[in-house]
C-alpha cells in the first residue's frame, strides 16, 4: 500500500508567471506565484535543485526545512501540482526560517520532569554519573549507530558543542551501541559530545521510544526542553534553548 503524503503550504510567490525559468522542467508548466494555500502529494511530484539535480521525493521535507533554501512550485494548465525546485534563499528568507525554527515548542517528552540518575562508562572506560553536573546545564541525546537522522544532524550537534560548551554546557551522547561500534562509527564521522556506549537500558529507563531524541536539563536535574526526532535547522531550535537557559 503507497502512504500518500499531503503537505499544505502558504506561498507568498508572483500569480502564475507567463514561463517558467528552468530548462530541465516542462516547458507547458507555470510557476507557482500567488499567496494561497495548496494541497501537495509530495510523491507525486518531479523534485530538484536549481542546478537541475533531480531529488527523491523521499528527501524533500530535508531540503524544504532547510533554512538555506527556498520551495518554488510548479503547476500543469489545470493547476495541479507537477515539480519542486529548491532554490538558494535570499538572506531575508533564511532569515525568517531560522526565526521559524527558534520558536519550536519541541516536544512534551519528559518536560518538567526530573531526569534519572545513570551512571555509564565512556570511551575511555572512566565512569560518568548524571549527579556529576548537578548545578549545571546538560544536554542529552538518545542515539545509536544505524540511525540515519542521528548521523545527520551530528554535524549541527557538533557546533552547538563548538559554541556551548566553552559556556558551561555538558553535552553527553548515550549511545545503544558497544564501545567497539561506536569507536568503529567515529573512524567515518564525527560526534563531539561525551560519548556514553552501553546506553540501552539508560534510554529504557527514560522511556526513549525515537532516535533521536534531546533533553535539555537543568541544574536541578529537571527536563526543561525535550525533542524527538531530527529535523534540518534543529540545531537553531537547540541554540536558542541554551542561549535562554544561560540568560543570552
Amino acid at each position: 500500500m503507497r502512504i500518500i503524503y499531503l503537505l499544505i503550504f502558504t506561498l507568498i510567490l508572483p500569480v502564475f508567471v507567463q514561463a517558467q525559468d528552468y530548462d530541465f522542467l516542462n516547458k507547458e508548466w507555470k510557476r507557482l506565484d500567488s499567496k494561497r494555500n495548496i494541497q501537495i502529494d509530495i510523491t507525486a511530484l518531479e523534485v530538484y535543485l536549481h542546478d537541475g539535480t533531480k531529488v527523491p521525493s523521499s528527501e524533500f521535507m530535508q531540503h524544504f526545512m532547510s533554512v538555506d533554501l527556498m520551495t518554488a512550485f510548479y503547476v500543469d494548465a489545470h493547476g495541479t501540482p507537477k515539480a519542486a525546485v529548491f532554490e538558494v534563499a535570499s538572506e531575508e528568507a533564511r532569515q525568517a526560517k531560522i526565526s521559524t525554527f527558534e520558536k519550536m515548542k519541541g516536544s512534551d517528552f519528559m518536560l518538567n520532569k526530573k531526569a534519572p540518575d545513570f551512571t555509564l562508562k565512556n570511551l575511555e572506560g572512566n565512569s560518568i554519573n548524571l549527579q556529576d553536573f548537578k548545578g549545571q546545564y546538560v544536554l542529552l541525546n538518545f542515539w545509536f549507530a544505524a540511525c540515519k537522522p542521528c548521523i545527520m544532524e551530528m554535524p549541527e550537534l557538533n557546533e552547538l558543542v563548538e559554541e556551548f560548551k566553552p559556556k558551561g554546557i555538558n553535552f553527553l551522547a548515550i549511545g545503544l551501541d558497544n564501545p567497539e561500534r561506536i569507536t568503529k562509527f567515529l573512524e567515518q564521522h564525527a560526534f563531539n559530545y561525551e560519548l556514553l556506549p552501553n546506553g540501552r537500558r539508560v534510554a529504557h529507563s527514560y522511556g526513549v521510544t525515537s532516535y533521536p531524541t534531546h533533553l535539555l536539563l537543568d541544574p536541578n536535574g529537571k527536563v526543561i526542553f525535550s525533542q524527538e526526532g531530527y529535523f534540518p535547522g534543529l540545531k537553531y531550535t537547540l541554540r536558542k534553548r541554551l542561549k535562554d537557559a544561560l540568560g543570552q
